[in-house]
């Protein structure tokens, strides 16, 4: 099958991760994939994504102009490639995809990864809310099919007004090679110095929410622990200056951005492998990194973590303290594991044991995919 591959992503964070996933996946299966995105003289930043922007009427708008940009690259690429359909991820107040497809009788479907205009309505991102709501919810219910990556963000979906009928649930995946083989963190921690210490770990894009410094109090109590920060982000530098506020800024080592092929060996590493928080409609990748090296994961206990993880088989789940109470829960969570090599081994087994029971690669998302532009085609649907 030819299908063609939009998005609006200039950031090579986490985000291009599951672009390339999808992408290489469906190429691997025998389908012919064109991908069209952000050309590097619009800008497209090497980085990670900063998060969302500031609330700009001017910059919304732009927003919404540069679909016209986006259907003429659309519709230039379709002119020798001849897609059969259309996948594009969503991005807010991008419609160009949707729109082209539907001007060409394809199937098109749309995969969103967080509710953007509810996301950035809370982080002081949008001047025009309503009608990034308003354009958001029309675009993907114009979409043949949504997919959400958990059933907690196809519920707020749902109730934002999008069509429950029309969400498939495809919770992100790893590269299949990532099970065949156990990684081996032994060589990292002899170069990095670190035998026989307790490591911490956490891999991703470093923001304020990650909130990783509830691992400090447990730092501070422990000088054989290290925190290893495997990632990049806007929340280094606070993170720094809190450290060396209290007195651990020795034992929390940053090591910025890896290849992807390096981050697995890294994530093996480590003793226990740290989720301080997520987001509550996330897929979060990072989960699957340390289920995939077999690491003993610990993290908040939320709805959507547990459409994969069983508390105390897969995971150790802690309650979240309300903003501003001590992170006790956390805290005693993190001892227990520290204090029990035998219960991190059981942890990490089951994590790995869940990726394939789960099925959670990114070849096992293309077919879902494919199977539903199938469908989609058989049915008439864009036509």
């Amino acid at each position: 099958m030819k299908i063609l591959y939009h998005h609006r992503t200039r950031s090579h964070d986490g985000q291009r991760v599951h672009i390339d996933g999808l992408v290489g996946a469906l190429r691997r299966a025998g389908h012919d994939v064109q991908v069209v995105g952000p050309r590097a003289a619009d800008g497209r930043a090497e980085g990670g994504d900063p998060g969302p922007p500031r609330a700009s009427v001017l910059r919304e708008l732009a927003e919404l102009a540069y679909n016209g940009v986006e259907r003429a690259r659309l519709a230039s690429v379709a002119r020798d490639f001849a897609p059969e359909a259309v996948y594009a991820r969503h991005a807010l107040f991008c419609g160009s995809a949707v729109a082209f497809a539907k001007g060409r009788g394809l199937p098109v479907v749309v995969e969103v990864n967080a509710p953007l205009a509810l996301e950035r309505t809370r982080h002081g991102g949008l001047a025009l809310a309503g009608l990034a709501r308003r354009h958001e919810t029309a675009t993907l219910n114009r979409a043949d099919r949504v997919v959400a990556v958990t059933r907690v963000l196809a519920e707020l979906l749902a109730a934002q007004g999008v069509a429950r009928e029309r969400i498939d649930v495809h919770w992100n995946g790893l590269e299949p090679d990532a099970l065949a083989r156990a990684a081996d963190g032994a060589p990292v921690r002899t170069r990095l110095g670190l035998d026989g210490r307790l490591v911490l770990g956490f891999v991703g894009f470093v923001r304020d929410w990650n909130r990783l410094e509830r691992a400090f109090p447990f730092l501070a109590r422990h000088d054989d622990a290290t925190l290893l920060v495997v990632g990049e982000g806007p929340d280094r530098a606070r993170l720094e200056a809190l450290a060396r506020a209290r007195g651990v800024a020795g034992r929390v080592r940053f090591l910025g951005s890896l290849p992807r092929d390096e981050v697995l060996a890294h994530v093996a590493a480590f003793d226990v492998a740290l989720l301080p928080e997520v987001t509550e409609y996330a897929s979060p990748l990072k989960l699957l990194d340390y289920f995939a090296a077999g690491r003993a994961v610990l993290a908040p206990d939320r709805a959507n973590l547990r459409e994969v993880v069983e508390p105390g088989g897969n995971a150790l789940l802690f309650e979240v303290a309300p903003e501003g109470s001590p992170d006790g829960a956390f805290d005693a969570a993190l001892e227990r594991l520290a204090a029990s090599p035998e219960l991190r081994a059981k942890i990490g087994a089951a994590g790995r044991e869940t990726l394939a029971r789960h099925g959670l690669t990114w070849d096992g998302n293309a077919a879902k995919v494919v199977a539903r532009f199938a469908e989609l085609r058989a049915r008439g649907s864009g036509r």
